[in-house]
């Protein structure tokens, strides 16, 4: 799977970026209509469904095996965050990869991510190219 580089994430209302990459992803919860991954100091909200690739294996929420998968990566550190233009982001983890579709067909516009740190950060995702 190729990867296209991504600059860190910015929060609308806000200058400074949330970066993922290095930061170990230590909750994943399902809450009604959408799954949070939380971080150290960020929490990324998966409006959309997304997708958990390890080796040949993928699985899309919310099909049989899919929570179990999601689930996997914790305790594991962020290596790479790339964007694939207004389709996804994916977040690869060594030996998972967690993709999140961003792309019109998926849900409402303004409704696919949303990121916030722990402080007073919070908003829409806004992807800095």
């Amino acid at each position: 799977m190729t990867h296209d580089p991504v600059e860190p994430i910015l929060v609308i209302g806000s200058d400074e970026p949330i970066e993922l990459v290095g930061k170990e992803l230590y909750t994943v919860a399902f809450v009604m209509d959408y799954i949070e991954f939380h971080f150290n100091e960020a929490k990324l909200t998966a409006l959309t469904d997304p997708r958990i690739q390890k080796d040949s294996q993928a699985w899309v929420f919310p099909q049989p095996g899919s929570r179990d998968a999601l689930c996997a990566p914790i305790e594991k550190t962020v290596r790479a965050v790339s964007l694939r233009g207004d389709e996804h982001i994916s977040l690869d983890f060594g030996d998972a990869i967690l993709t999140i579709p961003l792309d019109e067909g998926s849900r409402p516009p303004g409704q696919r991510l949303h990121t916030s740190s722990f402080s007073t950060k919070t908003g829409l995702l806004e992807l800095k190219r």
